[in-house]
């Protein structure tokens, strides 16, 4: 099983690459793009974004924040 940090996204392949300081955006840009590097170096795999997941992901910055006590 695969445990923290960001999973290798091709099926059977075990590999996460972990995020070494979890306050830290250098790090987490550092995790994602050696996933990256790995997918496309070892699988030839390039991750296209869905149009479906470009509007969720939009829905979800759009929305607006609950307010506390409401």
């Amino acid at each position: 099983m695969r445990t923290g940090g960001f999973p290798c996204r091709v099926l059977g392949c075990t590999l996460a690459f972990q995020v070494v300081d979890q306050k830290s955006m250098a790090a987490l840009t550092a995790a994602s793009s050696e996933r990256t590097a790995h997918e496309v170096s070892v699988h030839d795999y390039h991750h296209v974004i869905l149009r479906d997941e470009r509007t969720y992901l939009s829905f979800q910055h759009s929305r607006p924040k609950p307010v506390a006590g409401k």
